[in-house]
């Protein structure tokens, strides 16, 4: 009783028992529910189909007996014959008839007059008897068969009879050729189609009374007035759940042709007999069931739930005293899981103390500096080496806020890579680069001083350069190997015409002219080569990228021709000037040719286009190299990654700072074997200055 009374004031019991519930007793009744009105539903759809169907079947073997009746009357009757059927003939052909048909009772002649002139089987001839047959009048005028309600005949019985007109071919009415159906054989064929169903049926006149049916004890009443009597007597037919002798019953109703009616249907409690039979086991099983998990429970509670409460509360003592010592014996020495994950517990805390010093190990011993900042601004955690890389001191340690550092006060809204400027302790300057990541209730930041690796990439930017110059000198060496040819021969002519005695003064003066035209062209290529390697800052100006980029092809001709490289030009016409700084530009270009150079040494063909996409001026420079492999493309623009062995790995990192200076961007496509593919975007919606 004690452990009851101490297992139900935990929350886990009232929680295992609500969800018992939740789980097991609310689940069962709805499925429950849902299986007895699912296999109702199911029924109800099967009994309506069968008894639509049993119906239809129904009507059509009456309609097909009635049909059949009708061509028998009309051949005794002798219909269309050339001459006249005596009554002696029409009596013999009847008694045949109904020999052979178990629907015919008897079959009589009433002539013109409302005088009966035989009735077969058994009165060949009857003297003065009279009868008003109802349907005479209707044969007379109609010149068609007739199928009745429920009549009296000359006998006063009730029956149900079926009339065809007697003529000839000269369409002089005769009378009327009666047969009565036999109610009993209608009875017993609704009664045989309705017994394998335990059902009923029952046929209605026009008058809504009841013709036959399965049941005897309806015969003859007048159902006019119900439901299903009202609809058959309008000419309706479908499928109603009406009361049938005071039964629920689904009913299916259909008219026939000769205005009788059908109702064919079966009482729900014997339709829904197998399904309260379903309903009665289910509810056993569940029972069983329910009682089945009580048992469980009780058990569960005492072998599972109690030890899991005493384990909670030790873990709650643990978490506030940081210790296992509190763990009772028997839990430890108890051989099932729970004293597993006992012991688990205790392994575990053992691991995260080892695993909490093993992190702390790694912040500290990281080459950067690490630190944690929430929402509020507030550092909740960093690393010995971001307090080395600031030189700072919080004048409230239990709250420490990175506004102290005003390079950093707004670092709890930076997310990316980004880089800050700030002051050594001796005033100097160094670059700080930041990457920032979203973090649990804050940011996350580690911080690099990379001042060193910008003057180093200065360094070798000036390296990558200079291998750049050497590469154009043999062109430059070129360019000034015919100048001075042409100097030479200048001057050799002057001092031939200054030996002469007739001096020619106009071809001196010609010859001086071509020496200062050559001096001043080679002068102009050593410009344009010393202002290649300034390294010193250059302001934007306008420039046409077309030009730019021939002048980039100028100086690189002799190391197309060297390298069997053909160059096929596409420029678009009218093409906008961006805003820009030239040197710069030459140097980017210099680096793109001279890599796609590389990647043809074989030589090939570079295809170079530029175009404007709408608020863009593009450049692409397409080669038939060697392509780069997939794994290589991610690391293109890291710096020192090169592809070639004798590459310094900078200068695909140079092209892509000098487009991102100029606010564009770079993308580079390749596939390996087939060439590689360098776009270049610039966005001439800013750049671009109408002149």
């Amino acid at each position: 009783m004690a452990f009851f009374l101490q297992a139900f004031t935990s929350r886990l019991t009232r929680k295992y028992l609500l969800i018992f519930s939740l789980i097991l007793i609310i689940p069962t009744i709805i499925i429950y529910r849902l299986i007895v009105s699912y296999a109702q539903n199911v029924m109800e759809e099967h009994i309506a189909r069968d008894n639509l169907i049993g119906a239809d079947a129904i009507v059509n073997r009456l309609n097909a007996e009635i049909t059949n009746v009708v061509l028998q009357l009309q051949l005794i009757a002798g219909q269309n014959l050339a001459y006249q059927t005596d009554g002696k003939t029409m009596y013999e052909n009847a008694k045949q008839t109904i020999a052979k048909s178990s629907m015919l009772h008897a079959i009589y002649y009433v002539d013109n007059e409302s005088r009966m002139r035989f009735e077969a089987p058994f009165s060949p001839e009857m003297q003065a008897v009279s009868y008003a047959y109802p349907g005479l009048e209707h044969v007379r005028w109609s010149y068609t068969y007739m199928v009745s309600g429920l009549l009296e005949n000359y006998r006063k019985e009730t029956a149900v009879t079926i009339a065809v007109p007697v003529y000839y071919k000269d369409r002089t009415f005769h009378g009327a050729l009666v047969a009565e159906l036999s109610r009993d054989y209608l009875s017993e064929m609704l009664r045989t189609m309705s017994a394998s169903r335990e059902g009923f049926s029952y046929l209605l006149d026009l008058n809504g009374r009841v013709i036959a049916s399965s049941e005897e004890d309806i015969l003859g009443k007048d159902l006019g007035s119900d439901s299903i009597g009202q609809r058959l007597m309008v000419g309706d037919s479908g499928l109603i759940t009406s009361l049938y002798q005071g039964r629920e019953s689904i009913v299916a109703y259909q008219q026939m042709r000769d205005n009788w009616g059908l109702a064919l249907g079966i009482p729900k409690d014997i339709a829904f007999q197998p399904v309260q039979l379903l309903g009665r086991a289910l509810t056993i099983s569940f029972l069983s069931i329910f009682v089945l998990s009580l048992l469980l429970i009780l058990f569960g509670m005492r072998g599972l739930l109690y030890p899991i409460i005493h384990l909670t509360r030790f873990a709650n003592k643990y978490r506030q005293e940081h210790t296992l010592e509190a763990l009772q014996a028997d839990r430890m020495d108890a051989k099932d899981e729970l004293s597993v994950l006992t012991g688990t517990m205790k392994a575990l805390t053992h691991e995260l103390d080892f695993k909490e010093r093993f992190l702390r190990d790694v912040i500290e011993g990281i080459p950067y500096a690490l630190v944690t900042i929430n929402h509020e601004g507030l550092v909740t955690h960093a690393n010995d080496k971001f307090y080395h890389l600031f030189q700072i001191h919080w004048t409230d340690p239990t709250k420490p806020h990175i506004s102290v550092i005003p390079e950093l006060s707004n670092m709890s809204s930076l997310q990316g890579e980004s880089e800050l400027t700030i002051l050594g302790d001796r005033g100097e300057r160094n670059i700080v680069r930041i990457v920032a990541a979203p973090f649990h209730n804050g940011v996350l930041a580690v911080l690099q001083d990379v001042t060193q690796i910008k003057l180093l990439e200065e360094h070798v930017s000036q390296s990558e350069k200079l291998a750049q110059m050497g590469q154009i000198t043999a062109g430059v060496a070129h360019e000034l190997k015919n100048p001075l040819a042409v100097l030479a021969s200048s001057s050799e002519l002057i001092k031939d015409e200054m030996m002469e005695t007739h001096q020619d003064f106009e071809l001196i003066r010609t010859l001086v002219y071509d020496i200062d035209e050559e001096i001043a062209r080679m002068s102009g290529i050593v410009n344009q080569f010393l202002s290649f390697a300034k390294t010193k800052s250059e302001d934007e100006g306008l420039i046409e990228v077309d030009q730019l980029i021939e002048r980039v092809l100028h100086l690189l001709r002799i190391k197309f021709n060297e390298s069997k490289v053909i160059v096929n030009k596409q420029f678009e016409a009218l093409l906008p000037l961006i805003l820009g700084r030239y040197n710069k530009l030459i140097q980017l270009f210099l680096n793109l040719f001279l890599n796609s150079i590389d990647a043809m040494p074989s030589g090939g063909l570079l295809t170079l286009s530029i175009m404007r996409k709408e608020q863009e001026l593009e450049v692409r420079i397409e080669d038939s190299g060697e392509g780069i492999s997939q794994n290589d493309m991610q690391w293109l623009f890291n710096p020192f990654f090169s592809t070639k062995e004798q590459g310094t790995g900078i200068g695909l990192t140079i092209a892509s700072e000098i487009i991102r200076e100029h606010g564009g961007e770079i993308q580079i496509e390749s596939i390996l074997q087939q060439g590689t593919t360098v776009i270049c975007k610039f966005p001439i919606q800013r750049k671009e200055i109408t002149v």
